[in-house]
């Protein structure tokens, strides 16, 4: 009896918990949270494909690369070595790691300062930092695969969000990811 309840419980496994991914996201403020970082995390991925791209196409003769010759561009940019796949799975899931983390620290202090009757603030501080530091880092790598505009809007993000110049990574590097 119970090896046949198991054996229900294991059909369909993939559709259960993609829909239980669904329901999670659509119904928990914390998953919808997680669930847009990894989106913006994918998005600065993407992006600085795009960059790299436009790195290869300039290195290979093109002097002005359009937005869509970067995007055609990025599987040749791949695999010409501009774009390599190791570099890109550790740089992501390191990222990610190091976003649940710090997510999770700060939501233990918060814990510990509503405990104390004090104010909670860092979770809220560490989500609209990691965020705002997200959000530029997509501008300057949009920027660097030729939107010029990227990078004014960039600027001002930096201002209202009160972080430094720059995220420190360069589009000019081949095979940075």
């Amino acid at each position: 009896m119970m090896v046949h309840v198991f054996q229900k419980l294991q059909e369909g496994w993939g559709m259960k918990l993609a829909l239980s991914c669904i329901v999670s996201v659509a119904a928990e403020e914390h998953a919808q949270i997680f669930a847009a970082f990894v989106f913006l995390v994918c998005l600065d991925l993407v992006t600085k494909w795009l960059s790299l791209s436009r790195k290869c196409l300039i290195d290979h003769g093109t002097e002005q690369p359009t937005f869509w010759q970067s995007f055609t561009g990025i599987r040749n940019a791949r695999r010409l070595g501009y774009i390599r796949s190791e570099e890109m799975r550790k740089r992501f899931v390191h990222k990610i790691l190091s976003y649940i983390g710090v997510v999770l620290s700060a939501v233990v202090l918060d814990f510990m300062l509503a405990h104390a009757h004090a104010p909670a603030f860092a979770t809220s501080l560490v989500i609209g930092y990691l965020a705002i530091t997200e959000f530029v880092s997509i501008l300057e790598n949009m920027q660097h695969s030729g939107v010029e505009e990227a990078g004014a809007i960039a600027e001002l993000a930096r201002k209202k969000g009160g972080i430094g110049k720059s995220s420190g990574e360069s589009a000019d590097r081949k095979g940075e990811q």
